[in-house]
């Protein structure tokens, strides 16, 4: 057969602009794609079966690489199965190149095998669309690594024979390496009125959303100003928001003048809901181009287009001697709780943070009940790098994305996740690449523990069954058939962290507890700094 037209020149051009890493999904429609992914040379190429795990275990990838990478699969349904990563992605500003195969135009809508419409497949949530047959596909990166930054599907519709006959050599592209397209514009602000607008301030809050690993927030402590951070943010401060806001009555005193945010979404329910009520004067976003113009605060009054570090580095800081945000009441009530350790979620949490801390790694948090706990213990994750997929915040594709992650980094990978998520994404550990730095943290309660916890939820009568979805899985069989090894706990004295961290090999633990044991202890927690 003569190789489909323009393939190899599509693949060659994303290799040329920095693109070398593909996930690829089985399939005959995909087959020309695929040889010539795995035949170009220039790339790392992975073999996974399931769209949607592939599609997260990319985007994994991506998140190390800083780099787009390749999803790659066959026509019909199959495109569909990576939208949930593609959803996130598009969210949590991850640069994708989505390659889906396609039946040919004639055939759309004619009741043959595969076809449905994959033009611009995932709606408003792809940057950008590219038919094959009519588009400058070489465009895709550039595309994607423009902020914000985000996944991007080019469509290939393929005709038949598109398998090469045995012996056929395919062709190699002989051009010049291309030069990146991507472009990096330096965005400079005036902030002359920003910096007024500082000067005059009393209070100023400034809250840290989901971030890559960085320190550039400790600047402002020097200045008295409180910062807020979740985990997601990376950012190092250690204000217990969530605990300090759960005395309501403190909420008035607390109101800023001028409220600065900086990051993308912000896990604290608590700080969205105290600053819509208490609404500053000002409220700042800090992002080079953001998505519409995001306001989850319900008080923004300016975006200013520019990367975090620009800005803390041009604007013009004055002492506050603002100092309400403050943990002489909080950390004490904390540290007398914790030291009386039982075998509870939050307990263990505490336990596992203050473990992790000790290790050379990187944490990957599930959704649900798992991302608020690391918020409320006492013990933080100062030096370890947090991720966790809080662009649309779904349980689906948490294990993937860490499994996906491991690939790029020398560190332990600790996936921390709960039972429903880890069986909703069990798929993830349905391959072979599950290197020896991955260790997995199932937290098994025997059902979705959250709606115990959620005010409304946990007096419905249809709790167990419509919500909390009770389950009797544990993930002992997943661990046997992925060949890794299984540690189980269920008392204090089964908790072997040592030995779980130093395994030579991808290793699993899995902690059972009692799901209205939890909550009764959660709910104790928090009615500690209520007033």
């Amino acid at each position: 057969m003569a190789f489909p037209k323009g393939i190899i020149e599509l693949v060659d051009s994303l290799y040329q602009q920095g693109v070398n890493e593909a996930v690829i999904c089985p399939g005959s429609r995909n087959a020309p794609l695929m040889i010539a992914l795995t035949r170009h040379g220039g790339f790392t190429c992975y073999s996974i079966s399931d769209e949607r795990s592939a599609g997260f275990f990319g985007l994994g990838i991506a998140l190390k690489t800083d780099r787009p990478v390749i999803l790659c699969c066959t026509s019909g349904s199959a495109g569909v199965n990576f939208a949930p990563a593609v959803v996130e992605a598009f969210f949590q500003e991850v640069p994708l190149i989505i390659l889906t195969a396609d039946r040919p135009k004639e055939w759309i809508g004619q009741w043959d095998g595969q076809t449905i419409y994959q033009e611009n497949l995932y709606g408003n949530h792809s940057k950008a669309f590219f038919d094959f047959e009519t588009d400058d596909c070489s465009l895709a990166p550039s595309t994607a690594l423009a902020e914000p930054r985000g996944p991007v599907q080019i469509n290939v519709p393929i005709r038949e024979p598109f398998y090469p006959s045995v012996g056929e050599v395919i062709p190699k592209v002989v051009e010049g390496r291309l030069e990146s397209r991507e472009q990096r514009v330096e965005n400079l602000i005036d902030l002359s009125y920003f910096n007024q607008a500082i000067a005059s301030a009393e209070k100023i809050l400034v809250t840290v959303g989901q971030m890559e690993d960085n320190s550039i927030f400790e600047t402002l402590s020097a200045y008295g100003i409180p910062v807020i951070g979740d985990a997601t943010s990376n950012c190092g401060t250690t204000i217990a928001h969530d605990l300090i806001l759960a005395d309501e009555t403190a909420w008035p005193e607390l109101q800023p003048d001028l409220h600065i945010h900086f990051g993308k979404s912000f896990v604290s329910k608590r700080i969205k809901q105290f600053l819509r009520s208490n609404k500053p004067k000002q409220s700042w976003l800090i992002h080079p181009n953001p998505i519409g113009r995001p306001d989850p605060f319900l008080c923004l009054s300016h975006v200013i287009n520019t990367d975090a570090e620009s800005f803390l580095q041009g604007a013009e800081w004055t002492t506050k001697s603002w100092n309400t945000w403050n943990l002489a009441k909080i950390t004490p009530l904390q540290a007398d709780f914790f030291a009386k350790p039982n075998w509870t979620e939050i307990h263990l949490y505490e336990a596992i943070t203050i473990a992790i801390e000790q290790e050379s790694a990187e944490v990957h948090v599930a959704n649900s009940l798992a991302v608020r706990y690391i918020n409320w213990t006492l013990a933080k994750f100062k030096t370890t790098e947090v991720f966790a997929n809080r662009g649309t915040s779904g349980i689906d594709g948490c294990l993937s994305t860490a499994v996906g992650a491991a690939q790029k980094t020398d560190k332990l990978c600790i996936s921390i996740i709960g039972d429903v998520a880890f069986q909703y994404d069990r798929n993830a550990l349905w391959n072979k690449y599950l290197p020896a730095n991955l260790r997995i943290i199932v937290f098994n309660n025997e059902g979705g523990g959250i709606f115990r916890n959620l005010d409304g939820a946990k007096d419905l009568p249809e709790l167990t069954e419509f919500m909390e979805t009770e389950q009797g899985f544990t993930a002992e069989n997943t661990a046997k058939d992925a060949k890794i090894s299984y540690f189980s706990a269920g008392k204090t004295s089964d908790l072997k962290l040592d030995a779980f961290f130093k395994n030579k090999g991808p290793a699993l633990l899995e902690i059972h507890t009692n799901s209205v044991e939890n909550a009764e202890e959660l709910k104790r927690y928090m009615a500690l700094f209520k007033a």
